[in-house]
C-alpha cells in the first residue's frame, strides 16, 4: 500500500499519492467531452459520482457499480492504486465517451487544460464543520490515511489540524475559495453545487446538472429512481458488496456538527469563514 506525506506547491498531501502522480494529473490531457468532478475530500464526492453515473450512463449501469467498478468508470486521477496503477493511467485506458474523472486537488494543482480548453467541470462544496467531522472519522478508518492519524481527540483534530489545514489537500478554506473563484472566472464550463442543496433541493440540482451537461432533463420518475439508487443505504450495499473497505460511504447527513461542536469551536470555524470570504454572500452557506 502506497502511503506518503509531503508538501507540493504549499499544499499538504497525505495518502496514496506521489509527487509524480499529482504533477502528471496537473499536466493531464483531456478529451473534448470529458466531465470532471472536483471536490475537497468528504464533501459528497461518492454521492455525486453515483448521481452522475446514473444520469450519464444510466440506472442499470449504476446498479452494477460498486467501489471497485467506480475506479474504472470514474477514475480518481491523482491516486496511486497498488494493482491498477496511477489514476490518470486508468483514465487513459477508457475508450468510451464521455469519460468522467475525479480530482481532489486545489485549483492550482488541477489539470491545467480544463480551464484553457473549457472542459465541463462540476465543483461540489460542503459546510466546513460537517466536512471536518467526516474527515475525522475517515482518518480513523481509511487504510491509506490511518498511518497519518494525528489524534483520537475530536477537538484537537478540529482546532490543530483541520483549522490549520494540516491534512490531505490542505486548507478547506483555501481550497473552496480557489474553486469558487474558478467557477466565477469560467462560468460557461463550471457548475458549483452545494452539498446541502443536493439534500434539500435534489430535483432542482439534478435539473441544473442536466442543463450544464447539455442533456435533456430527466422525467420525474427517473429522478425519484435516481434518488433512491443514490441514497446512503443503496450506495453502501453496492460499495460493500465486494470490498474490504466499509467506510467509503458515510452517513451523508447535514448539520451533524451541531451535536458535536462546542460553541467556541463553531465560532472559530465561522471566524475563519468570515476572514476567508469577507463580504462575499457565499459565506452564509458555510456558517
Amino acid at each position: 500500500m502506497i502511503q506518503n506525506a509531503f508538501y507540493l506547491e504549499d499544499v499538504s498531501i497525505e495518502g496514496a499519492y506521489t509527487e509524480e502522480s499529482i504533477l502528471a494529473t496537473k499536466n493531464f490531457q483531456s478529451r473534448q467531452d470529458d466531465i470532471y468532478l472536483l471536490t475537497y475530500p468528504r464533501t459528497g464526492t461518492t454521492w455525486t459520482q453515483n448521481i452522475l453515473i446514473g444520469m450519464v450512463y444510466g440506472l442499470d449501469e449504476l446498479s452494477q457499480t460498486g467501489q471497485s467498478e467506480m475506479r474504472f468508470k470514474f477514475p480518481y486521477l491523482e491516486i496511486c492504486f497498488e494493482k491498477e496503477g496511477w489514476g490518470h493511467e486508468v483514465a487513459n485506458q477508457i475508450t468510451s465517451s464521455p469519460r468522467m474523472l475525479k480530482s481532489h486537488m486545489p485549483s492550482h494543482l488541477a489539470p491545467r487544460e480544463i480551464f484553457s480548453n473549457l472542459r465541463k467541470n462540476i465543483v461540489v462544496v460542503r459546510n466546513p464543520k460537517d466536512t471536518a467531522l467526516s474527515l475525522f472519522k475517515f482518518y480513523q478508518t481509511e487504510p491509506t490515511l490511518v498511518g497519518f492519524k494525528k489524534t483520537d481527540d475530536l477537538d484537537e483534530f478540529l482546532l490543530q489540524i483541520f483549522l490549520e489545514g494540516k491534512l490531505n489537500c490542505g486548507s478547506w478554506w483555501e481550497w473552496t475559495k480557489s474553486w469558487i473563484e474558478k467557477c466565477r472566472e469560467y462560468p460557461s464550463n463550471h457548475l458549483l453545487i452545494h452539498y446541502e442543496d443536493l439534500h434539500q433541493k435534489f430535483e432542482e440540482a439534478i435539473g441544473q446538472i442536466s442543463d450544464f451537461l447539455g442533456k435533456k432533463r430527466l422525467d420525474d420518475k427517473y429522478i425519484q429512481d435516481l434518488k433512491i439508487a443514490t441514497a446512503v443505504d443503496s450506495m453502501k450495499a453496492r460499495y460493500e458488496r465486494n470490498s474490504q473497505e466499509k467506510d467509503m460511504v458515510n452517513k451523508g447527513q447535514m448539520n451533524r456538527w451541531k451535536s458535536e461542536f462546542s460553541l467556541q469551536i463553531a465560532e472559530k470555524f465561522d471566524d475563519m469563514t468570515r476572514k476567508t470570504f469577507k463580504d462575499d454572500d457565499i459565506a452564509t452557506k458555510f456558517i
